[in-house]
């Protein structure tokens, strides 16, 4: 079933390069956006260049010197920040004007890795090996950005370093490495060979495909070096190659834990307090009457209640590094200064910090039963808020990609036979792709809206769903329209408070009122219930049998049994 959405985009290597070029002390632009942003053309114009097996020409090892001086930069080296910003110039001059696809690195987006932890298992490395040169191996895309921390780190205490990135090739549980001769041979040049990613992921086969090269290149076993994001004994890998070498090698790996909460580095941003994990549903604890609410764990962001000596808790959520954390932090306190979203007190190491307001979600088990709780009592604060978003354009609406998405989930999920209700989706082509795409909000559930207890009514989580690696990605507002309708059980009466509540709030353009979302509501209402069945489809394989693996699937029958009612309407 399709659930994530590709994030892939394609860019002109050359201006990308100039603006990251004008970008150089900008405030918003801090030296590490400028590292994992260079990091992204890198991979990019290294995937360009090397369409079948990796090398080292004169633009990718100015590229990667680059790099080098970046790294050197967020270790405190001023120097080496004029040094990339004269690099980048000269290559930018070079550049080729075609457009190379790019993607952005996930890590640091949305599951909380931090160069930090990376420049700290290169220490560790440097006190264990203590060796005068080596060979630093990134494995694209964020492998750029990694190898060149674990580099400069190196380099920084006097090693003498090469460094070179590669994409292993493959079908994804069987990856192989295909390297210029060159580059080969210089892998059994003498000195460790460390291997710098994320991951391992399922297989284990990329960081498998490098260490076998190094091996074939006469580097023995201890000296070859892996810099994962986790650490694993490698016995769970689906790769047999991966679970051979995963234990014949040293592993250097350091944890955001140790790295941010051993230290109290994360609370001491903020004042310092008592930290309170409430990640992976976690959450549920602090607001019991939500204890129902099913949650794939394995998809929420790191976040923690902090309880301060003056006895005002912050939700601290992680929201990207570099440009994606300011750029949640900038609509974050849009939404705040609006009345939608609770107080911002700030953005810090990719953690965004609001004030933690007491109250009751609007789905939770107390309250969902009262009358003021009823999807027609917050229709008001629901279309003054999508209003709001719809002001908020991202193009156009990517009607092919929402078509195959419905078809594939709903082939999967309600079986073939119900594809024959599906025909009439097509015949909303015009009326869809007329219609702007805008930054959604995408979780229109009525766990995310908040009675506080002086009454007010704020919208949690709210920032970045348009822009992560989940659908809905920027979809017309009718995607929120039908989200809350569906989420909310709502009667017709209510659907129709909310549609002239959004109507009467929403400006699409100047003095022009958006009146064409009803035309495309249906469109969309089956469209979202056929990416939720996707989505819980999977979540409830994923968890099995487990509490919420149970939820997910009571959600499933229901987004099916709502879904096929939706297709049967158009047909």
């Amino acid at each position: 079933m399709i659930v994530y959405s590709d994030r892939r985009r394609r860019v002109a290597p050359r201006e990308f390069l100039e603006r990251l070029i004008r970008s150089f002390g900008a405030p918003r632009h801090d030296t590490l956006a400028l590292l994992v942003e260079t990091g992204v053309l890198e991979a990019g114009v290294a995937d360009a260049l090397c369409p079948e097996e990796d090398h080292q020409g004169e633009g990718l090892a100015e590229l990667r010197a680059a790099m080098l001086d970046l790294a050197r930069a967020l270790r405190g080296d001023a120097d080496r920040l004029v040094s990339a910003r004269k690099r980048l110039a000269g290559i930018a001059a070079r550049l080729s004007p075609e457009p190379v696809e790019v993607s952005e690195p996930e890590g640091f987006a949305f599951y909380a890795l931090y160069p930090e932890t990376y420049a700290e298992a290169a220490r560790r490395f440097l006190r264990a090996e203590q060796p005068e040169r080596a060979m630093v191996v990134g494995l694209r895309s964020i492998g750029t950005t990694l190898s060149a921390v674990v580099a400069a780190e190196l380099e920084a205490q006097g090693v003498e370093v090469t460094s070179f990135t590669v994409r292993p090739r493959g079908h994804p549980w069987d990856r192989k490495l295909r390297l210029s001769p060159e580059l080969r041979a210089g892998l059994g040049q003498g000195g460790p060979v460390l291997i710098v990613d994320e991951g391992p992921g399922i297989s284990g086969s990329s960081f498998a495909s490098v260490a076998e090269a190094a091996s074939e290149a006469g580097v023995p076993d201890d000296r070859i070096h892996l810099f994962p994001s986790w650490d694993s004994d490698g016995s769970g890998l689906r790769s047999e190659r991966a679970r051979a070498v995963w234990p014949r090698v040293k592993r250097w790996v350091v944890s955001f834990e140790e790295t941010f909460l051993d230290t109290g580095r994360l609370a001491a941003a903020w004042g310092g307090g008592g930290l309170r994990d409430i990640s992976g549903g976690l959450w549920r604890e602090v607001v019991p009457s939500c204890r129902d609410v099913a949650v794939q764990p394995q998809h929420e962001r790191r976040k923690y209640l902090l309880e301060r000596g003056d006895g005002t808790p912050l939700l601290l959520k992680f929201v990207g590094l570099g440009d994606r954390g300011h750029r949640a932090l900038a609509r974050a306190e849009i939404q705040a200064a609006d009345g939608f979203a609770s107080p911002v007190a700030g953005l810090r190491d990719g953690f965004l910090a609001q004030e933690w307001v007491k109250g009751h979600p609007a789905g939770s088990a107390l309250h969902a039963r009262t009358a003021e709780d009823t999807g027609s009592n917050w229709s008001a604060t629901m279309g003054r808020y999508l209003g709001h978003l719809a002001t908020q354009t991202k193009g156009a609406a990517r009607f092919d990609d929402i078509l195959a998405m419905v078809r594939l989930n709903v082939g999967e999920g309600l079986g073939g036979e119900a594809l024959g209700h599906v025909a009439w989706l097509e015949r909303m082509r015009a009326a869809v792709e007329a219609r702007p795409a805008v930054a959604v909000d995408g979780r229109m559930l009525p766990q995310e809206w908040l009675r506080s207890e002086a009454g007010e009514r704020l919208k949690c989580d709210g920032l970045d769903h348009h822009d992560d690696h989940f659908w809905p990605g920027a979809q017309d507002i009718a995607w929120d329209l039908a989200g809350a309708m569906v989420e909310w059980g709502m009667e017709p009466e209510a659907r129709e408070a909310l549609l002239q509540h959004y109507e009467s709030c929403s400006e699409i353009r100047p003095g022009a009122r958006d009146d064409g979302a009803r035309e495309v509501l249906h469109f969309y209402e089956a469209t979202y219930l056929a990416y939720r069945l996707g989505y819980t489809t999977l979540a409830a394989e994923t968890l099995g049998s487990g509490e919420d693996g149970c939820r997910m699937a009571r959600d499933r029958d229901r987004y099916a049994g709502l879904l096929r009612a939706a297709l049967e309407r158009g047909a």
